[in-house]
């Protein structure tokens, strides 16, 4: 079982051993972000709370958002707001990414009107494990199979240890309110037919399994912290001149170096798959364009020019 006792010391030392930081939890009233409330509540921290109503289930989304408010209210917390109206839906394409963006551009916001210093998360080690099979699936690189960052780009993820069981647990045993999503009961997506197939026969084959996974990916993190660093130090090496924006690549140093950094250092450019076989294996005069660069390949240089 997961010892809760600490996690104002791990929160802390999370966010670089300053006590005096102030955070904002991204709560939508289920157990994971109830719960991650009611520990910033125990424990007295700096913090104040950003919901956003999608509308996707009636009623229900109005439920979750009084919950949230209510939660605030009892106990004094700043409550942030973003109402999305049917106008903006319609103009989604792919709902989970649209969502995505829509919430953490709330979030960043806020940080930066309300003088925040971190957005935190009720991720858990479930959703650890759902992500690396999605990864996995994906062909995705060592980073892909690391985790999710439990510190990256002003966002905290201090449940990253704690189990979806041991979340319900800690709720139960403390009167927690949280709302039940049903949504999350359907297989329209991949992450809910891992969680609702793929996980439950896991653990029933190997009933230590999430314990053996997180100890596996501790392991995986600290390669894959090696595999960036030199990553880097192969980047430094080649880059011949420019700035973020533009910048030229020697060519002949690259393709000298083991094939996997070439592919990471190409994948940095955003490029996928067969793309990078392609820029890899390229000639004079051939021109790419990612989601992120374009670039052009001139004899013995890589021209880089990153997209608006």
């Amino acid at each position: 079982m997961v010892d809760f006792n600490n996690f104002k010391k791990n929160l802390i030392e999370l966010a670089g051993n300053n006590p005096t930081k102030k955070f904002l939890l991204a709560v939508s009233g289920g157990a994971d972000s109830m719960v991650l409330a009611s520990l910033f509540e125990i424990n007295h921290l700096k913090y104040e709370i950003a919901h956003v109503n999608y509308h996707f289930r009636g009623e229900d989304s109005n439920l979750d958002q009084k919950l949230v408010e209510k939660f605030c209210s009892e106990n004094n917390i700043k409550f942030h707001l973003r109402d999305i109206s049917e106008e903006e839906k319609s103009n989604m394409k792919s709902l989970q990414n649209w969502a995505r963006e829509i919430r953490y551009e709330f979030f960043f916001n806020i940080l930066e009107k309300e003088n925040l210093d971190y957005i935190v998360t009720a991720h858990h080690l479930n959703d650890e494990l759902e992500t690396f099979f999605i990864n996995l699936s994906r062909g995705s690189g060592i980073k892909g199979l690391s985790g999710i960052p439990k510190n990256e780009n002003r966002i905290l993820r201090p449940l990253l240890n704690v189990s979806k069981n041991e979340i319900y647990d800690f709720a139960k045993e403390n009167n927690i309110d949280y709302r039940e999503d049903i949504s999350n009961k359907k297989d329209d997506y991949q992450r809910n037919k891992i969680r609702h197939h793929l996980t439950p026969k896991l653990l029933e084959i190997f009933p230590n399994f999430l314990n053996q996974f997180q100890e596996s990916l501790s392991y995986l993190n600290s390669a894959n912290q090696f595999f960036q660093e030199e990553i880097q130090k192969t980047f430094e090496e080649i880059l011949i001149s420019g700035d973020e924006k533009e910048f030229v690549l020697d060519k002949e140093k690259l393709l000298k170096k083991h094939k996997t950094i070439i592919v990471e250092i190409i994948r940095k450019l955003g490029f996928t798959g067969i793309e990078i076989e392609k820029v890899i294996s390229s000639e004079n005069g051939k021109f790419f364009r990612s989601n992120s660069h374009e670039i052009s390949i001139k004899r013995k240089e890589i021209y880089c020019k990153k997209r608006n």
